[in-house]
């Protein structure tokens, strides 16, 4: 039996509250020999109050563990949550990363691209292998659209809620997933402190659009174009936390990553590029390959 252990800065957030279901529910429906089995967060619980670690574990029948360590030494693969805070990903990390097992790591994959890169470096020293996505990569939608069309698209537009630094990879996750890596260059647009409008300019006519609205309910919407027709892409949370919870026990069988780290870290390089690009409205700014 694959033991699945999850990993935190502190478990009571709503990733963590959720995945273990997602993952039971995958697991009865296709027949994984997995289960959760350990689970421990570096912080006893949120500093707003909230559940502890002993709590959080009864309420999901997963057994705490003493420590990172323990935790490590316990499971067969690793989740790393930490959703709340992409910044927190270098510690929760550090063990799991020098662990040799199969390791998920939440979104954002890291606070920005100099830190991904770290975080990849570690992992391959020990010959960790490691994921990352965002569940926005496995609406059906998406997942229909690249297997009907295999060439890359012309343009994609995506409008979706919430800040940059939280949010932006569930935006910039499908474009690179059906654009492909390769932004040569980066404009913002000044429409206001609290929105980010961006043009993410790939060369020979293709072009990717981003808005973020600071509003934290706005549907998530995608457009997709080979330049003569379009498709609107529906991001439908029915089916894409199973398919990503799908993927990633896919990935602790076999160890093999779906998502190129080349992907992972061009949304890291963007995300860095929007923060500079906000300062300097209306100014192409080159991306860092």
């Amino acid at each position: 039996m694959l033991k699945i252990g999850f990993a935190d800065y502190y478990l009571n957030n709503w990733h963590a509250d959720n995945y273990p279901r997602f993952l039971r529910e995958v697991i009865a429906r296709y027949g994984y020999d997995a289960r959760i089995t350990h689970a421990f967060g570096i912080h006893d619980a949120p500093p707003e109050g909230g559940l502890t670690t002993a709590q959080w574990c009864a309420e999901r029948n997963i057994q705490p563990a003493a420590s990172m360590q323990a935790l490590v030494e316990e499971v067969d693969a690793i989740m790393v949550i930490a959703a709340d805070n992409s910044a927190w990903h270098e510690e929760v990390c550090q063990l799991p990363l020098r662990s040799g097992k199969p390791v998920f790591v939440d979104k954002t994959f890291a606070h920005d691209l100099a830190a991904g890169k770290r975080l990849f470096a570690l992992a391959e020293e020990h010959g960790t292998p490691v994921f990352s996505s965002s569940a926005q990569r496995y609406c059906q939608s998406l997942i229909d659209y690249k297997a009907a069309h295999p060439e890359r698209p012309r343009f994609v537009s995506t409008v979706g809620p919430h800040t940059l630094d939280g949010y932006a990879v569930h935006q910039l996750e499908p474009i690179v997933a059906l654009m492909g890596t390769g932004v040569k260059r980066v404009k913002a647009f000044s429409v206001g402190s609290m929105v980010t409008q961006l043009i993410l300019d790939y060369g020979e006519g293709r072009l990717a659009s981003f808005l973020q609205s600071p509003q934290p309910w706005a549907e998530f919407n995608f457009m997709v174009s080979d330049g003569e027709t379009g498709q609107r892409l529906v991001s439908d949370d029915s089916n894409f936390y199973h398919n990503l919870a799908k993927a990633i026990l896919d990935f602790f069988v076999h160890g093999t990553c779906p998502v190129p780290k080349e992907e992972t870290l061009e949304i890291l390089a963007i995300i860095d590029a929007a923060r500079i690009a906000r300062t300097q409205p209306d100014t192409w700014l080159a991306l860092e390959p």
